[in-house]
Parts: structure tokens; sequence; C-alpha cells
């Protein structure tokens, strides 16, 4: 097979195959990237997800770099894919939690950053207040 599955083919692929093998698939990938860990480990119902979260979305926000990212926006965003597991912890009723790491992060994006009126800041301030910002 020499083209890439498109992601239909790929569902359905995976939808064919044993639970085990799956398990041992996401595993895999868990090891290898500490934010689908605390992915699955937020499914899963792990409080201990969200301390992991916290320090990822931290550590993130310290190291952002509005000129970089601005610079090449293809090679991928850390901070983006951090606020995005804030997303999901949300999905699994992580919400207390949720607000007040966007709140912390929100105070130091801002202390290093101001209000630059970013993407990032106004997805933190959703986050942090559950609201659109004006």
């Amino acid at each position: 097979m020499d083209t890439p599955l498109d992601d239909a083919e790929l569902t359905a692929f995976l939808e064919g195959q044993d639970t085990t093998w799956l398990a041992e698939q996401l595993m895999l990938v868990a090891d290898e990237d500490p934010i689908t860990r605390i992915r699955l480990s937020a499914a899963a119902g792990a409080e201990s997800a969200v301390e992991e979260a916290r320090g990822v979305v931290l550590t993130r926000v310290t190291a952002h770099s509005p000129q970089e990212a601005a610079a090449d926006p293809d090679d991928g965003d850390p901070l983006h894919r951090s606020l995005d597991l804030l997303d999901d912890l949300l999905d699994y009723g992580f919400e207390d939690e949720v607000g007040d790491i966007a709140d912390e992060a929100r105070e130091i994006y801002v202390n290093r950053h101001g209000e630059d009126g970013s993407e990032h800041l106004a997805r933190l301030h959703v986050l942090a207040d559950g609201e659109e910002e004006d």
C-alpha cells in the first residue's frame, strides 16, 4: 500500500481491531507523549491528571514566545496544544480545576506578554472565566 490511509479508512481499520491491541497501541503513544497520557488519565477520572495538566500548561505558558509562534505558525504550537488539553479536561468533568489552572496561566501570560490580544490569551480568558471576552 503506497498511499496513506485517509481518516475514514484508518477509523474503519481501528474499529475492527481487538480492544487489547488498541489499548496496547494507546499506551505506546501515551508513553511517548505526556499530553496523551494526561488526556487518557483524565478520561479515566484520575484526579492526578489535573496536577499533571497544571504542570504542562504553566510550563508552556512560561516558555511561550509570541514572536516565535508568529514566525513559524506551522511548527506546531505547544501552548495551543496544552490549552486543547484543558478543553478535554472540561469535557471529563474537571470544570473548577480547569478554571483555576487557566486563571493561574492567564496571570503568568499577562505578566510576561501583557494584554496582547492573542488567541492564546483569549482562550485563557474563556477557560478561566467560562465566558467570551468582549
